[in-house]
């Protein structure tokens, strides 16, 4: 917030630019990022929906009494919202309020790590439900089936690396 008065003065006013004209550059800049900032706001939202609603601690139960991994726990709830809502950063924030009531069952488990193993699990899955999906489609020019069985793949391949990856840093630190 502070940055945008700095640059306004700094490459603005100060270089002699009217206030309209840095306004219309404001905008310019706002409309390649807005797409970026609505599925941030809704990942924020879909999180705190969540919380309130009592839910994130009622999965957090259910989720506790399946006697697994807290990383293997986290990955797959990522992954599992990744495919569910179509975007990796809703299913990142949605993960992180579903898994953290857990973290005080698990205290030899560092919260940076549950961190990595959510990031680990959310880039899997890329199905039709992720816009990334269709962009990838569109872009390289690949029939529905090539997508699944090159993209899709792939990024399952990377997320499972990731989580491995996860795991060994956990034993290191």
């Amino acid at each position: 917030f502070i940055a945008v008065f700095v640059a306004y003065y700094i490459l603005g006013i100060r270089q002699q630019m009217g206030m309209g004209v840095l306004l219309t550059h404001t905008e310019n800049g706002f409309g390649s990022i807005a797409n970026i900032l609505l599925i941030i706001g809704a990942g924020g939202a879909f999180n705190a929906i969540l919380k309130s609603s009592g839910l994130a601690d009622s999965l957090a139960v259910i989720l506790s009494n399946l006697h697994m991994h807290p990383i293997l726990l986290a990955w797959l709830v990522a992954l599992i919202l990744h495919a569910a809502v179509g975007s990796a950063t809703v299913a990142m924030m949605g993960a992180t309020a579903i898994v953290a009531p857990m973290l005080p069952l698990y205290p030899g488990v560092s919260p940076e790590i549950i961190a990595i193993a959510i990031g680990s699990g959310a880039i899997g899955c890329t199905i039709v439900t992720d816009s990334l999906f269709w962009l990838v489609k569109q872009y390289c020019g690949a029939s529905l089936s090539e997508t699944f069985k090159y993209y899709t793949t792939a990024t399952f391949i990377a997320s499972l690396l990731a989580l491995a990856a996860t795991f060994l840093l956990s034993f290191i630190i």
